[in-house]
């Protein structure tokens, strides 16, 4: 399996000024990242939100199970193609 990590430390590791809500607004935009929602665990009839790469998304990264909240996922991108993927971001903003 390719090595991922968060779209935080990647901005970093690729010396990107760019802040991660804005790179997953631009996700979302592009169609490569979707919003999810799934019930609390804490509150009934309350939706939490979350973030998980589209089937499109899927070429860039991998939907990592969040063992802190069952049901969610949390995306992670594959290092060797993040510069690729920053550079269609940057394109966009």
């Amino acid at each position: 399996m390719e090595d991922t990590d968060s779209i935080t430390k990647l901005l970093k590791l690729h010396g990107s000024e760019l802040s991660a809500v804005k790179a997953n607004k631009t996700l979302v935009a592009m169609g490569l990242l979707v919003e999810k929602e799934r019930p609390s665990s804490k509150y009934v009839g309350k939706m939490k939100k979350y973030k998980a790469l589209s089937e499109e998304g899927l070429h860039y990264g991998v939907n990592v199970e969040n063992h802190n909240s069952p049901g969610q996922t949390t995306p992670h991108y594959f290092v060797d193609t993040f510069a690729q993927l920053l550079s269609l971001i940057q394109q966009k903003i």
